[in-house]
């Protein structure tokens, strides 16, 4: 399954799903009884869950496509073939890792480890690429459907490596700019636009300076003599034509363009397939990755919930009773067979864990709760590498 562009446009607003869960009080009653009448329901979040830790999304009032009619992600191919859509790409990330890394899970992530800490939920699917559901809370299960900006691969040998490190190894190739990586810190006012996937786009600046290391298993293997050409510092040379060439590293985050990995896809799919319900948290589901997974548990007979701010992609046919109109059974319920309310996750979240704690606080899949205190992102990464190794 390829991950094309979604829509961009902001999607309509949907009328909220009982009728009556129109303020946060009630929205967090429909959720609650959501919740409380499922065995075992899954999450799926997205970008708008990262908005509260300092990330965009992509379609809110401040969001990517929002702010940004112009922008275009880079596509898998040009990654691959094009020395200077890398070195575009890296210049980017190079600039917007540094802010990445002090990115730190807000309260919606910590609610939803809370949830599957008291046994409420199952488990996790995220579309998003920045660990924050890892970082509060590393045991639960998590799914990252798009992959991950914590780890780095190479195309050729696939050898999984930590991100920090490779920036390292970018600061040591790029002097000039990390000077103005530095600048761009230091001057709160400089015009910059920061993407969901940590990236930062400098209006004016030109990427063909900026260098970058090849996988160094490969550049040490014999089998790739030659064809592999780096400069006297170790960054690759400048590649004309076609740049399809051994030893490419890439972040492991799925590029528009880019198939999903298929054991990710599947892992996925079965845990859509075991749970009976699905709440869809942050995300409008304008990629057909993730609207897919809900499409799934609605077709299986599952019950289907949603909590986002703006309209959702294809909503209607969640609620459809068979005539283009709500069934009654979701308009007029208690949120027990589906919900959609339209405020931010964390309130709502926060609020449904106060209501569950206190009427529903010993299930026997509840869980030992985990100190965490400790984790950082560099635990993460080797977690992750970890995890892609044994896969």
């Amino acid at each position: 399954m390829l991950l094309r562009i979604p829509y961009t446009s902001p999607l309509p607003s949907f009328p909220p799903i009982p009728t009556t869960a129109a303020t946060l009080p009630t929205a967090i009653t429909a959720v609650s009884n959501f919740l409380l009448n499922a065995r075992s329901t899954l999450i799926l979040s997205g970008a708008g869950i990262s908005v509260a830790s300092g990330l965009p999304d992509y379609r809110g009032p401040k969001g990517t496509y929002t702010l940004n009619k112009e922008y275009r992600p880079i596509f898998y191919g040009d990654f691959v073939h094009k020395d200077a859509m890398r070195r575009r790409y890296w210049a980017r990330s190079f600039l917007g890792w540094k802010g990445l890394e002090r990115v730190r899970p807000n309260k919606t992530h910590i609610a939803v480890g809370r949830l599957w800490e008291g046994g409420w939920i199952g488990g996790a699917i995220t579309q998003n690429v920045d660990s924050l559901h890892t970082m509060s809370r590393p045991d639960m299960p998590i799914t990252n459907l798009h992959g991950l900006l914590s780890t780095v691969l190479c195309l050729t040998c696939r050898t999984h490596s930590e991100r920090s490190p490779f920036q390292k190894e970018l600061h040591r190739l790029n002097p000039t700019w990390s000077e103005f990586l530095e600048k761009l810190h230091s001057t709160p006012d400089m015009p910059i636009k920061r993407g969901p996937d940590g990236d930062i786009e400098v209006p004016g600046v030109q990427y063909e300076s900026f260098r970058y290391p090849p996988c160094q298993t490969c550049l040490n293997n014999s089998t790739f003599d030659r064809m592999i050409r780096v400069d006297k510092d170790g960054a690759m040379e400048r590649i004309e034509g076609d740049g399809n060439v051994p030893g490419i590293v890439k972040p492991t985050l799925v590029f528009f363009g880019e198939n999903l990995r298929d054991e990710v896809k599947k892992e996925a799919e079965e845990k859509v397939d075991a749970a009976d319900s699905i709440l869809v948290i942050g995300s409008s589901l304008a990629t057909y990755s993730a609207w897919r997974l809900v499409k799934r548990a609605k077709d299986q007979g599952k019950k289907v919930g949603i909590i986002n701010l703006g309209g959702v992609r294809g909503e209607d046919a969640f609620w459809d009773d068979g005539e283009g109109k709500v069934a009654a059974k979701y308009k007029l319920g208690d949120g027990t067979d589906g919900v959609r309310v339209e405020f931010d996750a964390g309130d709502v979240l926060e609020g449904v864990l106060e209501v569950l704690e206190r009427i529903d606080g010993k299930r026997a899949n509840r869980k030992v709760p985990l100190d965490n205190s400790g984790t950082s992102r560099q635990d993460i990464e080797l977690r992750e590498i970890e995890i892609a190794t044994a896969r």
